[in-house]
């Protein structure tokens, strides 16, 4: 129902519909090295399609590819390509119901979380997060 994402059950009643939500902020983490991603996605898109016979077009609401995304961030893609989804952990942060709320949502996780400066104690990026907000991050 969920794909491979891993989402906080109580956010959710038992009538889940995805289409009720804009999107959701998400971490992938990679199991064996701690190393994390912290994104958004879109759920729904909403189409307006032509009808004939009305001046106005319909708007109508289509479901995302939300099961099947893995991030946008190449680095950590092809790592999943090559390891496998099952060395990662896919879990749904928070669900979100418009725009504004999941890109602030988004942003206060990045903030918070520091993902453009954390590392490890071997001193390591902790995050493949690049970017906040598409200022990106030239420090390495």
């Amino acid at each position: 129902m969920y794909g491979h994402w891993k989402p906080d059950l109580n956010q959710l009643g038992e009538n889940f519909d995805p289409i009720t939500f804009f999107g959701f902020v998400y971490r992938i983490t990679r199991q064996d090295s701690g190393r994390s991603y912290i994104g958004k996605k879109q759920m729904v898109f909403t189409e307006r399609r032509k009808v004939k016979g009305r001046v106005n077009r319909k708007h109508v609401k289509k479901e995302s590819d939300w099961k099947t995304y893995t991030g946008s961030c190449n680095e950590l893609n092809q790592e999943i390509e090559e390891l496998g989804k099952d060395k990662f952990d896919f879990k749904i942060l928070k669900f979100c119901l418009n725009k504004r709320d999941l890109g602030y949502t988004e942003t206060m996780y990045q903030f918070n979380e520091n993902v453009l400066d954390e590392r490890f104690s071997d001193g390591t990026r902790k995050y493949y997060n690049s970017n906040i907000m598409n200022r990106w991050h030239t420090k390495e």
